[in-house]
């Protein structure tokens, strides 16, 4: 009788644990790679797809429960037992990590070298435990050595999965700026990820749409891309610039003028009247180049934005003879969110 309730309490803290990190790993970091694998399996504009992309929440139960069940057929072919129960969880395991592997452009987007590197870590692991089922092992000690074999199995598992799944920390955030995008929650999309020093051609691109499309109060509409595109990281200035160019809007232009170094030309394209106050980069833009009408129009923004860049000069005065990468460095914190640190260490 103990013997048949010690089974039981394993089997439960087995399942237990493995439903917890399966609804997790589903429902809070794959949240949109799920959504975005659903619309390449089915048509993005169909019921079905549109029904689950928008209830992860029964999509992320549902596949749970599909991953608990892999453990009956793993528990009958496998057999594991008592300490190496959790071994059973073998293909639950798996089915997690081949349903979370879709890179963008595929389903099953891992790469030879994992697949070959997880197969042979799961088959030593099963060989592993076979062996360690066969040893005659005394009474003592049996529930502590019980829990402690099935926790270290569960988090090896864990790992399998986090390895073949898809954990790519920019794709899981294009996912999700796509989203907000398609929703038109502009200003979420300028929070997620702002602090943040990786950044690809899709997110700078993504983001720049945004600015784009928030609201510029009385300014021209899109200006707001004035007042934001350098406080983020830009992983390929030219190519944003190239893609802003396409977009044919003369606030993408002006920003693109500005992502190449461009100031003559920004200068000659910018209607300074038809702005109040003028953007942030605009006007640092405006103070490099010593344009006299921004300075006559507008006195105390210009007058605030050249004492940035003056003191931002002085500090670099010291550095002249210092490599690039010092002097980038050195003047990070304080001024990589100006127009001036990016045209200094980020046009090419």
């Amino acid at each position: 009788m103990g013997k048949l309730s010690c089974d039981i309490c394993v089997r439960w803290l087995c399942g237990i644990l493995f439903s917890v990190f399966a609804f997790c790993w589903l429902y809070f970091l794959q949240r949109d790679l799920i959504s975005a694998t659903i619309i390449e399996l089915f048509p993005a504009d169909s019921v079905f797809s549109g029904w689950m992309s928008h209830h992860h929440l029964v999509v992320s139960l549902f596949l749970t429960a599909v991953a608990l069940l892999l453990a009956i057929p793993g528990r009958m072919l496998l057999r594991f037992r008592k300490g190496l129960y959790a071994c059973n969880y073998l293909f639950s395991a798996l089915f997690l990590a081949v349903i979370t592997g879709y890179d963008g452009e595929s389903l099953l987007g891992q790469t030879y070298t994992e697949w070959i590197v997880a197969g042979l870590f799961m088959l030593i692991l099963f060989l592993v435990c076979k062996i360690v089922g066969s040893v005659p092992k005394s009474s003592y000690n049996d529930r502590p050595r019980t829990l402690a074999g099935n926790l270290l199995i569960m988090s090896l598992l864990f790992c399998i999965t986090g390895y073949l799944g898809n954990t790519d920390e920019n794709l899981h955030r294009r996912l999700r700026l796509e989203q907000l995008f398609i929703d038109g929650d502009y200003d979420r999309m300028l929070q997620l990820g702002r602090l943040e020093e990786e950044s690809d051609r899709d997110i700078d691109l993504l983001r720049a749409k945004a600015m784009l499309n928030i609201d510029a109060g009385n300014n021209p509409a899109g200006s707001g891309i004035g007042d934001n595109l350098f406080s983020y990281r830009i992983s390929d200035p030219h190519a944003l610039a190239v893609a802003l160019r396409q977009d044919g809007g003369h606030e993408a232009y002006l920003a693109s003028c500005l992502l190449e170094g461009d100031t003559d030309s920004f200068c000659q394209s910018i209607e300074i009247k038809s702005y109040n106050p003028i953007p942030k980069y605009y006007m640092q833009a405006l103070v490099m180049a010593a344009d006299s009408s921004a300075q006559r129009s507008f006195a105390d923004h210009f007058a605030k934005e050249k004492s940035v860049y003056d003191n931002f000069v002085r500090t670099l005065e010291p550095l002249s003879g210092e490599s690039s990468s010092l002097r980038s460095n050195s003047t990070y914190i304080d001024y990589h969110d100006t127009y001036f640190w990016f045209y200094q260490f980020c046009i090419r």
